[in-house]
């Protein structure tokens, strides 16, 4: 069992917002942005394997274990991109390298085009298109189907019954049961304020108008979000992207093939890094 930091919390505007950091600071900041259905601990790998060459920060996103949630039933996703840059502000970090999972890539995006100097480039695991391109109605009726569930089941049995899916039938039963064991870490305000932005956000609107390089991580056995309908599409609209696919991979590359993930991570990241001149 890999350790993970201490939680940590701070207040901006709009509350409490608790993270987790590894590293040293004022090393090259690596920002991991979680998915819908999970928090900090999961980029315990991460935590593990990139700590001694960058400061590795990951969030509880707003609405997420200890961290308040944000204003209003439905936030936008500038509104998490906003946080971020609350907390990133914080901790005195001026630019970082984001690194997303899932949900978490409409936050990274959206904080690229609202921040564009902060950022220095992206990895987008597992990621999701959004669902802004759907009318209206069915963005409501998606959102409110989501947000039932989760009031109705709870979240303990909604991460117990989802988790199978998350991972490629090839996942150990190691990591299975440490999935199912996430539930604690959301709540049903949170989530659902997730679930409302995802179905309002266009993914492919956000990362067609970003300048800055772009790596996409994508499992070929991704049942949550399958690459024909995201991955693929948003390297499509992407002005600088590169996509790697993941043989008998699911959702999670990062906890599902840590090892793999991470030296993309650090591959892509040396392969973009400016040398230094003096």
């Amino acid at each position: 069992m890999t350790m993970i930091p201490a939680a940590q919390s701070i207040t901006l505007p709009h509350g409490r917002l608790t993270y987790r950091q590894a590293g040293r600071p004022g090393a090259p900041a690596l920002v991991l942005l979680h998915g819908i259905g999970s928090t900090s601990p999961r980029w315990e790998h991460q935590f593990a394997g990139l700590s001694n060459d960058f400061h590795v920060i990951a969030w509880n996103a707003p609405g997420y274990r200890d961290s308040d949630p944000l204003p209003g039933a439905a936030p936008r996703v500038e509104d998490y991109a906003h946080a971020l840059a609350g907390l990133l502000d914080a901790l005195g970090v001026r630019e970082a390298w984001l690194v997303s999972n899932s949900w978490g890539t409409l936050i990274a995006l959206s904080f690229a085009r609202e921040y564009p100097q902060r950022v220095l480039g992206l990895v987008l695991g597992g990621p999701t298109a959004g669902y802004g391109h759907l009318p209206a109605g069915e963005q409501k009726t998606l959102a409110d189907k989501r947000a039932a569930r989760i009031a109705s089941a709870g979240p303990v049995r909604m991460i117990e019954e989802d988790s199978p899916n998350l991972v490629s039938p090839q996942a150990g039963a190691e990591l299975l049961a440490r999935l199912r064991q996430g539930g604690d870490e959301l709540t049903v305000e949170g989530y659902a304020q997730a679930a409302r932005m995802l179905y309002a956000t266009e993914g492919l609107v956000l990362v067609a108008q970003l300048e800055q390089p772009i790596l996409i991580l994508s499992g070929e056995q991704d049942r949550i979000t399958p690459p024909p309908a995201n991955a693929h599409r948003l390297l499509a609209a992407a002005r600088h992207g590169e996509i790697e696919m993941l043989p008998g991979v699911g959702h999670l590359p990062h906890l599902e093939v840590p090892e793999r993930f991470n030296a993309a991570v650090r591959g892509f990241i040396k392969k973009n890094t400016r040398p230094e001149t003096t």
